[in-house]
């Protein structure tokens, strides 16, 4: 079975490149199933070593008696290390190639929730799971550099589209596993058996299958097709891009500095969906505890649409111009998240609300993996991921400030209005700037 091409039988970036067709129909194979593919499905188990917080909320806080705010400020804790570590391993990744970033993210979270689930104080738990941040944080950019090895611009959104679907993949997954032990076995077995058993061996599969860059596999490098951003990166040295002088070459970009401010605004609306809607429907559902995972379940069912369906529009019917397919699904988030502010869930019903929660989670994500994409497009091969791992810093920011923001409103209020009215506020922000990046 060939993977999926913009194209029949016919890719342009192998011209020139003195190969024949069964050498192309075998890049484009490995390239799909050993790249992209092998890494979504990875990525779909790495998960369940950072969602486990929001899904466990509820029982952490029963059993350990600590208050919202408290649960924030771990939240907040594992975020802006996560951040923090995202930064550093773009930069890492570009210099030492993603493979062994993946590994020490892997076996790295995989121990360290081990030792949280350990814990009885907040202290306890907070030291080694902000630790946890930093080290999950070191994977997301290096494989997005990953894919814009093996994939120029104009194909770049489908692919990347693709690994971006793993995020909701990995929401659906994190939902489905840690829920399911968390409500028959308690939160600590909830931070231990599904990393043994999903996230370390799948870390360690990985490692055979993936390669850093076409030659390491034996094809030749990829011909860029279009003109653009991404040549212009490609164009650079690599005296021009050593060590801090990539991140200088963003930042003096103020399109890029853009998406990076667009992309804190969609993380607070992002994680303060995952981290605190379960609670909102244990308060205001008038379900049982039991039942909230199975509730909002369909969060992360739609978050699996919106990277794909945004990758293949903005390639297909914009010219891998991003802005419009951001800007597009920015204006669709914000209507939800108003609707939720304002419309109790007792007077819409279980089923409009578990429609909004598809919506949300569709659009969210799929602004999500658009900024991602033009993350890589302006990083090209040379910079994406740094460019990834500097918009993932933003984001992180942007989720450590809504774990402070809702828990001191819920704490100061508990008015649910007043959350989702402030989410849909920053993803406004988010659609200002989005727009300004136009190319």
């Amino acid at each position: 079975m060939n993977a999926p091409s913009l194209q029949t039988s016919k890719w342009p970036e192998f011209e020139g490149l003195d190969l024949s067709e069964p050498q192309k129909v075998a890049y484009n194979r490995f390239r799909f199933w050993r790249i992209v593919i092998a890494c979504s499905i990875w990525y779909s188990f790495y998960y369940l070593g950072r969602l486990n917080w929001g899904i466990c909320m509820p029982w952490i806080i029963k059993d350990l008696n600590i208050t919202k705010m408290d649960a924030g400020i771990v939240a907040t804790g594992l975020l802006w290390s996560y951040a923090v570590g995202s930064f550093v391993a773009g930069r890492l990744g570009d210099t030492y190639g993603p493979r062994i970033m993946q590994m020490i993210g892997g076996v790295g979270t995989t121990i360290l929730n081990i030792v949280t689930s350990l814990q009885s104080t907040l202290t306890g738990i907070f030291i080694p799971f902000t630790i946890n941040g930093f080290v999950q944080g070191q994977v997301y950019a290096p494989t997005n550099m990953l894919i814009s090895q093996w994939y120029p611009k104009a194909r770049r959104g489908f692919a990347t589209g693709i690994f971006g679907t793993s995020m909701g993949v990995s929401s659906l997954v994190a939902w489905a596993i840690t829920g399911y032990v968390v409500a028959n076995y308690g939160w600590r077995d909830a931070f231990v058996w599904p990393l043994l058993i999903f996230t370390l061996p799948s870390t360690l599969a990985l490692w055979f299958l993936v390669r850093n860059k076409p030659q390491d596999a034996g094809f030749p490098a990829y011909k860029e097709l279009t003109e653009g951003i991404s040549t212009k990166a490609e164009s650079l040295t690599k005296e021009e891009t050593k060590g801090t002088k990539a991140w200088a070459l963003l930042f003096k970009n103020w399109k890029f500095v853009s998406l990076c401010i667009a992309s804190f605004s969609v993380y607070i609306g992002r994680f303060g969906l995952l981290t605190w809607l379960p609670l909102f429907y244990a308060e205001t559902a008038g379900i049982k505890l039991k039942a909230v995972p199975i509730m909002t379940f369909a969060l992360p069912l739609g978050m699996m649409f919106g990277p794909i369906t945004a990758g293949w529009i903005s390639d297909k019917f914009f010219k891998a111009k991003r802005y419009q397919m951001i800007c597009t699904y920015f204006v669709g988030c914000v209507t939800v998240l108003l609707v939720m502010a304002f419309v109790p869930i007792k007077v819409m019903g279980i089923e409009m609300a578990i429609v909004l929660q598809v919506l949300a989670g569709m659009f969210v994500l799929g602004i999500n993996g658009a900024l991602f994409t033009a993350a890589c497009d302006f990083g090209g091969r040379t910079m994406a991921g740094t460019a990834v791992g500097t918009i993932n810093f933003f984001n992180y920011l942007g989720s450590g400030v809504q774990g402070l923001l809702i828990g001191g409103i819920l704490t100061a209020t508990g008015s649910w209005t007043i959350v989702f009215g402030s989410i849909a506020g920053f993803m406004i922000v988010g659609t200002v700037l989005a727009f300004l990046t136009k190319e």
